[in-house]
Formats: C-alpha cells, sequence, structure tokens
C-alpha cells in the first residue's frame, strides 16, 4: 500500500467533502483536494492521479444532472478543448515547474470579481466557448485542478444553477480524462495508484450524492453568492500559494 491507514483515511474523508462541495457549489473542490494531497504526494504524481478522481467525480456529477447540458456551450467548448490539450502535451515538460498557468488563472479569477465596471466581462456568447475550451484545455493539463479556470466565465446569470453544475462539470470531465493519455505517453505508470483511486472514487460517489441534494434545496441567487465566494477563496489560496 502507497500511503499508511491515518494518511489515506484523510484522503478518503476529504474526496467526500470536497465532492460535495463541488456538486453544491460549482467551486473548490478540486482545488482542496490537490491541496491536501500535496501533503502526501510529489506534485508529478498528483496531477495524474487527481485528474483520474476528479473525472470520476465530475461524471457523476454530470450523470446527475445530465438534462441540463446545454449544446451550444459544450459544442464550442469541445472544439476548442482540444488543439488545447494537443498544445499542453506538447509543452508540459518544459511548463509543468513554472508558476506561469497559475499566476494565468487567478488573474482571470481576480478579473471576474473584481472587474471595473467599464471593462468588459467575463459573460462570453455560448460560441465563444470555443475559447474557454482552448484556454482549459492547455492550462487545466498543466496546472492540473480545473475549477479555478473555468469559474470566471461562469460568474453569469442567464444560466441556472443546475445549468452551471451540470455544465461546468462535463467541461471538467473532458479535460480530466485527457490527461489519462497525456500522462500515459509521458510514461506515467498508474497501476501503483488504482487501489487509491477506487478507494477516492467510493468516497467521490456519496459526497457527490450529498452535494446535489444541497444543490437543489439552494435558490439560484443564493447559489451565485456562493459561487462568487468560493471563487474568491480559491483566488486567495492561489495568491497565498504563488506568494508564499
Amino acid at each position: 500500500m502507497l500511503l499508511a491507514w491515518p494518511a489515506l483515511s484523510v484522503l478518503i474523508i476529504f474526496s467526500f467533502f470536497t465532492s460535495a462541495l463541488s456538486a453544491a457549489t460549482g467551486m473548490g473542490g478540486g482545488v482542496l483536494l490537490f491541496t491536501i494531497m500535496t501533503m502526501y504526494f510529489p506534485i508529478q504524481v498528483i496531477i495524474p492521479i487527481h485528474g483520474v478522481i476528479q473525472f470520476f467525480n465530475n461524471f457523476l456529477t454530470l450523470n446527475f444532472l445530465k438534462v441540463h447540458l446545454r449544446k451550444t456551450l459544450m459544442i464550442p467548448f469541445i472544439w476548442g478543448a482540444l488543439p488545447g490539450i494537443f498544445l499542453a502535451s506538447l509543452l508540459l515538460s518544459r511548463i509543468i515547474k513554472t508558476q506561469a498557468p497559475q499566476t494565468i488563472i487567478l488573474a482571470l479569477i481576480l478579473y471576474s470579481l473584481f472587474r471595473p465596471k467599464q471593462l468588459p466581462d467575463l459573460e462570453l456568447k455560448h460560441k465563444n466557448f470555443f475559447w474557454v475550451g482552448l484556454i482549459t484545455g492547455f492550462l487545466g493539463i498543466i496546472a492540473g485542478a480545473i475549477d479555478p479556470v473555468l469559474a470566471p466565465f461562469f460568474v453569469r446569470k442567464d444560466l441556472t444553477k443546475e445549468e452551471v453544475i451540470a455544465n461546468k462539470a462535463a467541461m471538467q470531465a473532458i479535460v480530466h480524462f485527457a490527461k489519462i493519455p497525456v500522462f500515459l505517453s509521458l510514461g506515467f505508470d498508474y497501476l501503483p495508484y488504482i487501489s487509491f483511486c477506487l478507494m477516492t472514487n467510493v468516497a467521490c460517489f456519496f459526497g457527490t450524492k450529498f452535494g446535489i441534494i444541497l444543490l437543489q434545496k439552494m435558490s439560484d441567487n443564493i447559489f451565485l453568492k456562493v459561487f462568487r465566494f468560493a471563487l474568491l477563496a480559491t483566488g486567495l489560496r492561489m495568491a497565498w500559494k504563488l506568494i508564499y
């Protein structure tokens, strides 16, 4: 076993709560789990296995809320994500050890939350989610957590809370799934981590179900406020990591 039972228990418990957080608010769960994993694994291990866990987590959320998917968002996103993922796979070994991806993501978060009124917002037309896919496909592979890349583009009032969660989860699932062949091509061996991923994914299943129940009890207005708060907390955490 890769981890002692106390460490494994901590990660399983956090897998439950972070999955619930992501399903209920659409933000913060993936980043929080990524942070906790840095206590037990090196970064070159975290990004590929975190991707497996988050793929399953987002796939579950998508499955619970699939009726809320919007093709007008998803199709342009997919066409943009494909070249973004390909470009990231070519540059991954050079950029993964730098702070450039995290700096770009933090800038997007701060802009979406504190944008001066005279500047354009990030509430893009649906067809322009091609560019969101391009950015997410590239930064998501390199930076690990995808939540903070996508979230600034979902601070909008033309989608219900269920549509925000469903479409964001589907987009994250696509990029997280793409990490598997990318890291396999770079020689990463997933086999030693399969049992760990299975145990955390069981926790993710129950956490996601609990989070969906919480989501359904929130109004759209409350959800947007919680979403913005979670985005701000994520931005502050990223700023702290970049500075210290």
